[in-house]
């Protein structure tokens, strides 16, 4: 049903498309249902942790095993990738997320440790990132990928307007457990789209990492680092801290209107940036709004009202497609250079990502053992600050 919603509304913009629509579609329809899904929970799993009885540091610890196995998860995707497509990863990740949602709603029944829960729910995420970073840019059009990433964007956040409130009323007024039920629902629906159409890619590929010019794509890594690392600060940490030390009053409510407003606002800007991209304009806007966003990160631990993490939220979703959308069309550009290579370059830099993110969680534990909450968390955002700086050190041709 969604996907045939999608292609009556998505098709005519797609008029240079002769074949492969069918995976567009199918992937488009799998976002949104997946981005509903995660929106419902995953802004509320560090406060419904803590109000589970866990430890601010055991909430650190989370995202550090969540990280470091994803290291792992990384490699085994992309072989798993290769064997069977992206289509077979995608379904072994959601059928992950269904189990690992499943341990958060009985997490006070059954007592899981939280580790584990982490590092299932890390595992996941890898074969959901891998399967989709190769099928994209594999389906994607050469010359109007700019495009057809903003519309993919506009079905991401379209699960990002609706969940946050919903799962922010949710858990108010309900229960927090409620909303790890409804999404994993919905990653069960989402399946759905995924079992239309055969692999995108060839299979039973065999992966060849001593092959790949480490040295050509050394920036890439690094920026890819600095990238992934800039965007998991303010999708984890930066609620976390609202929280705790902004948000006074039904705080789940709360996140969730700072997300949703956010996202609309994503929304608003995803066509026009990617009309940008497709006029050789990425790299510019790229570095206009890694910089903005710099600022942006600066200023997050003095805020000190709702009204003042509105504007921070409406700020960085706005800088944010900015440098992300080009960002990633280049990333997409560089795989489609190097045949053959496709699926251990992702590899690459998403194990390299997550690499970077393990250390800055484990550093983050440690530091909070000596420190206060607050400049714990606040030092994670100077980080995020560097690491906008350091994304423009990016050298993408095709921006």
């Amino acid at each position: 049903m969604f996907k045939t919603i999608i292609t009556k509304l998505l098709y005519n913009r797609h008029p240079w498309r002769k074949v492969n629509f069918d995976e567009l579609g199918e992937l488009y329809a799998s976002m949104l249902l997946r981005s509903l899904a995660l929106s419902l929970v995953a802004l509320f799993v560090p406060l419904y942790l803590l109000r589970s009885g866990y430890s601010f540091q055991a909430i650190i610890v989370f995202y550090a095993c969540f990280f470091t196995a994803r290291i792992l998860g990384d490699y085994l995707a992309g072989y798993f990738v290769a064997r069977f497509g992206p289509k077979h990863a995608f379904i072994i990740s959601y059928a992950l997320q269904i189990v690992s949602l499943g341990m958060l709603i009985t997490l006070k029944q059954v007592a899981w440790p939280l580790v584990l829960i982490g590092i299932l729910w890390g595992i996941t995420n890898s074969f959901f990132f891998v399967a989709y970073h190769v099928d994209f840019s594999k389906v994607k059009h050469t010359e109007h990928g700019g495009k057809e990433l903003s519309w993919m964007h506009v079905m991401e956040r379209l699960g990002g307007v609706i969940g946050p409130v919903l799962g922010g009323l949710i858990a108010t007024y309900i229960g927090a457990q409620y909303t790890f039920f409804i999404a994993a629902l919905l990653f069960v629906v989402g399946l759905i789209p995924l079992f239309l159409s055969g692999e995108p890619v060839k299979t039973h590929q065999k992966l060849d990492f001593t092959g790949l010019d480490y040295h050509r794509i050394k920036r890439d890594l690094f920026s890819y680092a600095a990238l992934s690392m800039e965007n998991n600060i303010c999708i984890n940490v930066w609620p976390f801290f609202a929280a705790l030390f902004i948000l006074k009053g039904n705080v789940y409510t709360e996140i969730g209107v700072l997300a949703s407003a956010a996202s609309i606002i994503s929304l608003l800007t995803a066509h026009t940036i990617g009309s940008f991209i497709d006029r050789k304009k990425g790299r510019q806007l790229l570095r206009i709004s890694a910089v903005v966003n710099a600022f942006v990160n600066v200023s997050r631990p003095f805020v000190s009202s709702f009204y003042g993490a509105f504007a921070v939220n409406m700020a960085n979703e706005t800088v944010t497609v900015g440098y992300r959308m080009p960002y990633i069309k280049g990333m997409y550009d560089a795989a489609d250079d190097l045949p053959g290579h496709r699926i251990v370059y992702i590899v690459s830099m998403e194990m390299f990502g997550d690499l970077t993110k393990a250390f800055l969680y484990w550093m983050l534990f440690i530091l909070s053992l000596v420190l206060s909450q607050y400049v714990t968390l606040s030092l994670a955002f100077f980080v995020a600050a560097a690491a906008s700086i350091m994304i423009m050190s990016e050298r993408f041709k095709s921006l």
